[in-house]
């Protein structure tokens, strides 16, 4: 699933910016319509009709045109960026440990364990690193056992 994932994303982003190429392009010419038609409507004098629609509605129907395309882009870059940004949150900071101004990295076997008697290992792995094995040498059922005997 590790290797899908880039390009399924790939493939989204490829997607979007091929939406939003689309977008770009009628808006820019549907602005040049506009103004096409208001230089028709003032300058050359041809009527305020000539082109089907009046001047008003012309404007009218630009002002929905790219209103309607911006809430389309904003829902898709939302669709690409919202799941990203869950994949790459970042987890909660562990309690970083230092020795000797080495960072500790602890193990414990078996893993997730908590209580009874541990043997501590370290391990210089380089200059700046520290290895940290933890063993349990003895459960805590078996340290305390069942005293609930009073």
């Amino acid at each position: 699933m590790e290797l899908t994932e880039p390009i399924l994303e790939e493939k989204q982003k490829n997607k979007l910016l091929k939406a939003t190429k689309i977008f770009f392009l009628v808006t820019v010419l549907y602005s040049c319509w506009i103004a096409l038609v208001i230089l028709g409507t003032y300058f050359l004098r041809l009527g305020y009709n000539w082109a089907g629609l009046s001047l008003e509605h012309w404007i009218l129907s630009a002002i929905i045109l790219i209103g309607l395309i911006l809430i389309i882009e904003i829902i898709l870059l939302l669709q690409y960026l919202l799941p990203r940004m869950k994949r790459q949150r970042p987890e909660k900071p562990k309690r970083k440990e230092f020795i000797q101004d080495k960072r500790v990295y602890r193990y414990t076997i078996p893993s997730g364990v908590k209580g009874g008697i541990f043997s501590k290992t370290y391990i210089l792995i380089d200059e700046n690193r520290v290895l940290n094995l933890r063993y349990q040498m003895i459960p805590p059922n078996d340290l305390w056992g069942n005293q609930q005997e009073s």
